[in-house]
C-alpha cells in the first residue's frame, strides 16, 4: 500500500469527490451551545453563575456526518428520527438549509429530538446536559426506516451508518442495510459505537478511535502490535475488508486482514477543539471511497479534512480550497485564506482565547527587516495574520517595474516564515474589508508610519483594538534597498 501524496492529483479529484451520492443513516443530534460570561460563585451551592450572552445550534451526530458531505459540495441523503417537537423543527430546518435531502427522516411522537446542551463560559466548557431517548426503534419504526434506506441506497455511492447508540441503529436496522449495500455492490462504512461489533458483520469499513478498539476488541492500541492484534480481533467479528483506526494526534492506522497496519500521520496544524473531527473523518472517507480513490489515498483525504477542523471550534466543516491548501505538497497555501474566510477565521480564533495579530504590506521585495518585524509582531498575540497586496494592486500604489517578486513568490516566502500564521491576499488599495471582517486586537506597522497614517487604524481602535508601531531592523526599507541595487547596477555598468 505505497502510495506518493506529492505525486497524486488532488485538484483533479475535487469535481469527482463532489460528484458523488452518499447515504447517511444513524441518530441525529441537535448540538445546542450556550455562552456565557461567570464572574461569582453562586450564594446558593458551590458552583459558577454563567451570565448568558449568547446561543446558537447545529447539527450533531449522524446530521454533522451529512453536514459535512453536502457543505463539500457532494449530494447527500439523511436518514434518521426527530420527535414532534420544536427541536426536531430546527434540526431539520438546519439540515435541509445545508443542502441535505431529509424526507426520509422519521417523525416519532412522544420521543424527543436528542439534544445535547453545552454551557460554556471563558472558551471552556462548565456543563453538558442532554435530553435524549436511547431506547431501541420499535418493529413498525424499523419497518419505517427501511423502507426509506430501500428508496434510497440503489442511487448512492456510499452509505454511512453513524451510530450514536440513540437507539435508531438496530441489529434488525443494521443488518438489512448492510444486506442491501452488499446487494448493490455499495460500499458500506461505520462510525461504531459500544462494545458488540458483531452486528456490523458485512460492513466495507468500520472507523473506530483507539480507544473504541481497545474496548470492543479488549486489546491494547498504544503499539504497532496491539492495533494488529485489535484489528485481527475486528476482523474475526466483523469480516469488514477494512479496520480503520482513527489515533488523533498520532494519525491514520489502516488495516487490512493479514497485513501490518498502513500509518497516516496527521495533518492537523493546530487543535482547538476536536468535537465532530470522527464525523468529518467517515464522511470524507466513504466520499473518498465512492470516487473511486485506494484506501490509503481515501484514509490521507479524510486524515487531512479531521485535521481541518480540529483547527476549528465546533462541529465544523471542510470546503474544496482548504482541503486542496493541506493536500497540495507544492502549494504554500496551506497558509492561505481567503478574504471571505476572515470573519469566519476571526470568530473561531475569539472562541478559542486567541489573541489575533495583523499587519499588512506589499512584501514584493521580502528582506531581514520584514522577517524581523514579522517576529516581533507574533509576540503580541497568539496568531498572526499577514495581509498582502496584490501584484496588480502594488503596480497601481508603487508603480512599475514593482513589484519586484509577483504574488506566488511572495506567498512562498512569507509561508515558509514560522512566525506567520495565516495569509490573505487582496487587491484594494487598503486593508480596510479585512480588518472589519476579521477584527484583530492588534494591528502592527513599522515606526516608519505614524499612528495616523497607519491604514485602518480608527477602525481596529473602534471596537477596542490596538495599533502597535515597531522598530524596523536598521531602518531597512524596500525603496532604500531598490534605490541601492540600481545605483550599484548603474555603477557596474559604467565601468
Amino acid at each position: 500500500m505505497d502510495f506518493a501524496l506529492e505525486r497524486f492529483q488532488w485538484r483533479e479529484r475535487m469535481a469527482q469527490l463532489q460528484a458523488q451520492r452518499v447515504l447517511v443513516v444513524g441518530d441525529l443530534i441537535l448540538d445546542h451551545y450556550v455562552h456565557g460570561r461567570t464572574e461569582r460563585t453562586s450564594p446558593e451551592a458551590p458552583v459558577p453563575v454563567v451570565v448568558f450572552e449568547h446561543e446558537y445550534a447545529v447539527a450533531g451526530g449522524a446530521a454533522n456526518v451529512a453536514r459535512n458531505v453536502a457543505d463539500f459540495g457532494a449530494q447527500c441523503t439523511c436518514i434518521g428520527i426527530v420527535g414532534n417537537d420544536s427541536a426536531g423543527e430546527q434540526l431539520r430546518e438546519l439540515m435541509n438549509k445545508a443542502g441535505i435531502d431529509c424526507q426520509g427522516l422519521l417523525e416519532i411522537p412522544n420521543r424527543p429530538t436528542t439534544i445535547k446542551t453545552r454551557i460554556i463560559s471563558q472558551n471552556q466548557q462548565m456543563l453538558r446536559l442532554d435530553k435524549e431517548s436511547v431506547v431501541p426503534l420499535d418493529e413498525h419504526a424499523e419497518k419505517c426506516l427501511l423502507e426509506n434506506i430501500a428508496a434510497v441506497l440503489p442511487t448512492c455511492n456510499a452509505v454511512i451508518l453513524s451510530d450514536y447508540a440513540k437507539g435508531v441503529l438496530t441489529p434488525r436496522v443494521v443488518r438489512e442495510t448492510v444486506t442491501l449495500a452488499q446487494k448493490y455492490e455499495i460500499p458500506l462504512l461505520v462510525d461504531p459505537k459500544g462494545r458488540d461489533y458483531a452486528r456490523y458483520r458485512g460492513a466495507f469499513a468500520l472507523t473506530p478511535n483507539a480507544r473504541e478498539a481497545a474496548e470492543a476488541s479488549g486489546q491494547e492500541t498504544t503499539t504497532e502490535a496491539g492495533i494488529l492484534s485489535a484489528a485481527e480481533r475486528l476482523w474475526e467479528l466483523t469480516q469488514s475488508e477494512w479496520i480503520v483506526i482513527t489515533r488523533g494526534a498520532l494519525g491514520v492506522a489502516l488495516c487490512a486482514h493479514g497485513k501490518p497496519p498502513y500509518f497516516v500521520p496527521t495533518l492537523a496544524r493546530e487543535v482547538f477543539d476536536v468535537t465532530g473531527a470522527g464525523d468529518t473523518f467517515i464522511a470524507f472517507l466513504a466520499l473518498g471511497v465512492a470516487a473511486g480513490l485506494e484506501m490509503v489515498n481515501a484514509c490521507v483525504l479524510a486524515n487531512a479534512a479531521a485535521g481541518i477542523v480540529v483547527g476549528k471550534v465546533g462541529a465544523a466543516t471542510v470546503r474544496p480550497e482548504e482541503l486542496l491548501a493541506v493536500l497540495s505538497p507544492n502549494s504554500v497555501n496551506r497558509k492561505l485564506v481567503a478574504e471571505n474566510d476572515l470573519r469566519e477565521l476571526g470568530n473561531r480564533l475569539r472562541r478559542a482565547g486567541k489573541r489575533i495579530v495583523f499587519t499588512n504590506g506589499c512584501f514584493d521585495f521580502l528582506h531581514a527587516g520584514h522577517v524581523a518585524l514579522l517576529h516581533e509582531a507574533k509576540r503580541l498575540g497568539d496568531i498572526l495574520v499577514v495581509g498582502i497586496n496584490t501584484d496588480e494592486a502594488i503596480t497601481r500604489l508603487k508603480g512599475a517595474p514593482r513589484p519586484i517578486l509577483k504574488q506566488a513568490d511572495r506567498e512562498r516566502l512569507l509561508s515558509a516564515i514560522e512566525a506567520v500564521d495565516y495569509i490573505v491576499v487582496f487587491g484594494d488599495d487598503t486593508p480596510h474589508k479585512l480588518l472589519q471582517a476579521l477584527r484583530p486586537d492588534v494591528l502592527v506597522k513599522g515606526r516608519n508610519y505614524s499612528r495616523e497614517q497607519v491604514e485602518g487604524y480608527e477602525i481596529v481602535e473602534s471596537y477596542g483594538g490596538q495599533v502597535v508601531l515597531l522598530d524596523t531592523l536598521e531602518a531597512i526599507s524596500t525603496r532604500d534597498l531598490i534605490e541601492r541595487h540600481g545605483s550599484a547596477k548603474n555603477k557596474r555598468s559604467r565601468h
